[in-house]
Order: structure tokens, then C-alpha cells, then sequence
């Protein structure tokens, strides 16, 4: 699973270009004996049919990115953000556009980083080495888009990397495509990898709209408060799966969260319980859609969501894998 994450970190897909990542994944699941089809949003989606109720599994493919706004007479690029950029965090950041040219993120205002108040978003430019304006436009436009650069580490028992959030969610429904066994399913199972849910969950709208499951689970990240003091949340890294109570768009549905709990239990799953009050992911959208869907979610615990450098815990997307996958195959309703 670490090189299936791994090439998927690697992959180009910012909001509304996730064709790499949906090539990288149509090739891991090519010999899986399911369905697979893409929507007309650009959904990608694994049908394992079965009797029983329909479910939805949903991760993310899309990442967040720059889209270039301006060019000034000196060849540096202004832009705007593609999903929540942490403004804080992007000075000295790298750059990769869709056509490998890489830059780097500074800011107009000198004074500023000396004693950094708030950082905003339109005095950031990037630098990709132009003389001018005339000599940029021959490598970007406007309404390039960019992403961090995709730097992949291992270091013990984590992985640093930016685009975790939510590839390795993508990774997860990989694992389970590949491991499930249709002879036991419960459910008739539909593993969706959504597009655009960085700008508005928007791809588990629709994607949702035409399944109409009867359960819906997505899987994301949750931001880990482990590394500050006092925490900032319960959430940590290596502690296994976050099964979500609330966060700032949804409450998970009761009951469908208590039989993961009780899974991971039975299965001797090491897991915690997921409070925040900011942010959401595709279960918002599926909870909502048409007459309401009974949905949950599991989050892999993660610092520094949304930077370079995400970090996450290998254990802890393993052990998310290994429970859904039970899940599937043991869960009755």
C-alpha cells in the first residue's frame, strides 16, 4: 500500500485535474474482478456486486493547487488558491505545474516577514526562474494550475508528504479493492474516488445522487492535535483509525458509526474517536443527498493538513484497510 500512496502522491490532480490519479488507479485495479466505470463528472467508480443494501465508500482524489491570476513585467507569477491554502504556510513552499515547471512561493511585503501578522494570499507570487513576463508566458498562462511539489519520505514509522490529504484515502480504497472477497460481501459495494471535493465535496454529490446508497462511508484525513501542547483535539498519530463523531459540517449517523466502533473492537482494532469543529469531507455531501443517507466516516490522523508536508502513520492507514474490509465482509444489518 506504501507504493500504491506513493504513486498517487506523485500524480498531478489538483480540483478539476484529476486524470493522473484516475489513470494511476484504473492500472491498480485493471485485474480486479469488479465493475469500473466513470461518471460524467468525472467520478471513478468500482461496483463489487452482491446482494444486500448498497454501499458507498468515498475518497478524494483531488488535492488542493495555486491557478496562476497575473504575471507581472519581471516574469513572477501572482495567483490564488485551489481549496483551503494555509496561507501561513506557503513561504518558501515549492511549486510543480502540469508541465513540470517548478517554482518557488516568496512574499511582496519584506516587513511582513519579519514580524508576520497575516499573510495574504494576493502578495504571494512564485518564481520559476523568468526574466520577464514575456519569457514566463512561454512556460505558464493564466489559469495554470499548480500543486506542491510531490517530495515522498519515509521516516520510521511515518510518511511525509504534501497531497496525503486525501491520496491516501485513495490508497486505502485501493487495499480493499484489491483484498476484498465478493463470496462474503454484505453489501452490494460501490468504491467511489470523487473529484473536485477540495472546492465544495462536489463530486459525492453527484456521485451519490446516482448510486443512492443506503450507507455511505468516506475516507479522509482528520488533522492530528498531537503535536502541540496544550492539544488542540484527542486526535493522534499511531492510535489507529479516527472514527468521526462530528466535525464542522456533519454528525455522523449513530448507528452506523457504533458497528464500526464495535467492529474495530471485535477485529482488535486500536481506534479513537473523532471530534473537530472545523472542515468537512465527502460524507456532508452524501449524508444530504436526495431523502438522506446513513453515513460515517474514517479519518487517518494527520499533522500539518493542507502544507508540504503532511505527515501520517503507516499503522494507522493499515489498520483503517484492515477494518473496512471486515466491515464489509462481517457487517449485518
Amino acid at each position: 500500500m506504501i507504493d500504491t500512496l506513493e504513486k498517487l502522491v506523485k500524480a498531478f490532480g489538483p480540483s478539476s485535474k484529476e486524470f493522473e490519479v484516475k489513470k494511476v488507479i484504473k492500472d491498480l485495479v485493471k485485474n480486479i474482478d469488479c465493475e469500473t466505470d466513470e461518471d460524467k463528472f468525472g467520478n471513478l467508480v468500482l461496483h463489487f456486486k452482491a446482494g444486500g443494501p448498497k454501499i458507498m465508500l468515498a475518497a478524494h482524489l483531488d488535492s488542493i493547487g495555486i491557478i496562476v491570476t497575473d504575471i507581472d513585467k519581471n516574469g513572477l507569477l501572482h495567483f490564488s488558491q485551489i481549496g483551503g491554502l494555509r496561507t501561513s504556510f506557503l513561504l518558501g513552499s515549492r511549486i510543480l505545474f502540469e508541465n513540470g515547471i517548478e517554482g518557488t512561493v516568496f512574499y511582496e511585503d519584506r516587513d511582513a516577514l519579519w514580524e508576520p501578522k497575516e499573510f495574504k494570499i494576493e502578495k504571494f507570487f512564485i518564481d520559476i526562474g523568468a526574466k520577464s513576463k514575456k519569457e514566463a508566458l512561454e512556460k505558464v498562462n493564466i489559469g495554470s494550475f499548480g500543486v506542491f511539489y510531490p517530495i515522498f519520505s519515509e521516516s520510521f514509522d511515518r510518511i511525509i508528504a504534501p497531497s496525503l490529504d486525501d491520496r491516501v484515502g485513495c490508497a486505502i480504497l485501493v487495499e480493499v479493492a484489491k483484498n476484498l472477497k465478493k463470496k462474503n460481501l454484505k453489501f452490494d459495494t460501490f468504491l467511489v474516488f470523487t473529484v473536485q471535493e477540495e472546492v465544495g465535496v462536489k463530486g459525492a454529490r453527484t456521485s451519490t445522487f446516482e448510486i443512492t446508497p443506503e450507507y455511505g462511508i468516506a475516507v479522509d484525513v482528520t488533522t492530528a492535535g498531537d503535536y502541540t501542547e496544550p492539544k488542540i483535539n484527542a486526535i493522534e498519530l499511531g492510535k489507529g483509525p479516527a472514527i468521526k463523531v462530528m466535525d464542522g459540517g456533519m454528525i455522523t449517523n449513530i448507528d452506523l458509526r457504533e458497528r464500526l466502533i464495535k467492529m474495530a473492537k471485535k477485529e482488535s482494532i486500536l481506534y479513537q474517536l473523532e471530534v473537530i469543529t472545523g472542515g468537512t469531507t465527502d460524507a456532508f455531501a452524501m449524508q444530504i443527498t436526495k431523502d438522506g443517507v446513513k453515513t460515517a466516516a474514517v479519518s487517518v490522523p494527520t499533522r500539518y493538513v493542507h502544507t508540504q508536508g503532511e505527515v501520517i502513520d503507516k499503522n494507522d492507514i493499515k489498520n483503517i484497510a484492515v477494518l473496512l474490509k471486515q466491515f464489509l465482509e462481517k457487517e449485518t444489518f
